[in-house]
């Protein structure tokens, strides 16, 4: 049976019948309707006095389809000044516009669209934070041009200098952040000019996580990068006092989560503060010319990248509060919102098919998290 690992104090999600309150346990009843909340987004109501077996509805909200709407998207990406021109997709010359008019319809529900208002009140004296790599970034970039259009501009404040990037509400006192760690744990160059990668160190990236309201990590593209001198991320790997210098990067990988969950046991007050972990966001191999979803999603069953498995394996294990955002077979179905070819202002034959345009999937994902986050007014 999957493991059962409710945050602390997650609000039921919206797609469910009846009512919506904060609760404290991984099961709860209220009256004769009961709820259980699964790490992958994975809700189960019921409604009877006998619990075992009367599944009243079911969902899942990361295993669904996409469907066209034309009142999307959720924001005009010409009008944000805060998206990077590498995924900056319109203006950078993409000559169609359909990819931005996908929603995402889960099994057996809907989740609410987002509400920039409802949004900004939700982070009312919080901070979000992301915490991951450059996929990281277009999501934290979508996050706040989905709540900035409506925030006077002497009313809202952009830093950005590596490794945090802090944008700021000012009425409401909220923040959303991003902390550049693509490998959660430390990397360091050492005086030869070496990369070093510390399985396990996390202290000095973790200052900057631990009083944040919500959390939302990300680690995975920069484990099976190759590039430098000597063609990988690291030239080095480092636990304790031994070193490596070759180590399959799956198995890196899994110590690096490993030492970021024991980080997370004992440095994150889960009575405060709301933690997600995403899955990766998977690259194609192909993308150029590609105009719309994957539509016979029966026949297309791509391999899942070897982080998800071993994320789900290390969230599961470790017992912690943390909701598992299961974005990767949903955003497999999406070949066609990658920048390609437009991802510069002056677009080249270099197909860029691991980013996402904003506007585009990174919005659907905060859509996700916005009902994750709880109830909006709709």
């Amino acid at each position: 049976m999957e493991m059962i690992l409710l945050f602390l104090y997650i609000l039921v999600f919206p797609c469910i019948p009846g009512d919506a309150r904060f609760y404290g346990s991984a099961f709860t009843t209220r009256g004769n309707k009961h709820f259980e909340l699964y790490p992958s987004g994975h809700i189960i109501y019921r409604e009877n006095s006998a619990v075992t077996g009367l599944t009243a509805t079911k969902c899942n909200l990361f295993s669904g389809k996409w469907v066209h709407d034309v009142s999307y998207p959720l924001y005009n990406a010409a009008g944000c000044p805060y998206i990077g021109t590498q995924t900056k997709c319109r203006p950078n010359g993409r000559p169609d516009s359909d990819y931005e008019k996908w929603k995402w319809q889960p099994d057996g529900c809907t989740i609410p669209r987002f509400n920039s208002n409802d949004m900004l009140e939700k982070l009312r004296g919080k901070r979000l934070m992301f915490v991951g790599d450059s996929i990281s970034r277009g999501q934290f970039e979508s996050m706040v041009c989905l709540i900035q259009a409506g925030i006077p501009s002497n009313k809202k404040v952009m830093a950005d200098k590596m490794p945090l990037a802090t944008f700021k509400a000012l009425d409401y006192n909220a923040s959303v952040e991003l902390f550049w760690a693509p490998f959660l744990v430390e990397l360091e160059t050492n005086k030869k000019g070496k990369t070093i990668l510390h399985l396990d160190s996390i202290a000095n990236n973790g200052k900057y996580w631990k009083e944040a309201d919500i959390l939302v990590f990300e680690s995975s593209h920069w484990w099976d990068h190759t590039g430098g001198s000597s063609g990988k991320t690291w030239d080095i790997a480092m636990e304790g006092n031994k070193t490596y210098s070759s180590m399959d990067h799956m198995v890196a990988y899994k110590k690096a989560l490993s030492t970021w969950a024991n980080w997370a046991n004992s440095h994150i007050d889960f009575k405060k503060s709301m933690v997600f972990f995403r899955t990766m966001a998977p690259r194609h191999t192909s993308c150029e010319n590609e105009r719309e979803p994957v539509q016979h999603t029966s026949a297309y069953n791509p391999p899942l990248p070897p982080q998800v498995p071993i994320l789900k394996q290390v969230v599961s294990s470790t017992k912690l509060p943390v909701v598992l955002m299961d974005i990767t077979r949903m955003s497999q179905l999406r070949k066609d919102a990658h920048p390609s070819k437009y991802n510069s202002p002056h677009p080249s034959g270099n197909g860029d098919c691991s980013h996402w345009c904003l506007s585009g999937v990174p919005d659907i994902w905060n859509e996700l998290l916005y009902s994750l986050v709880g109830k909006g007014r709709h």
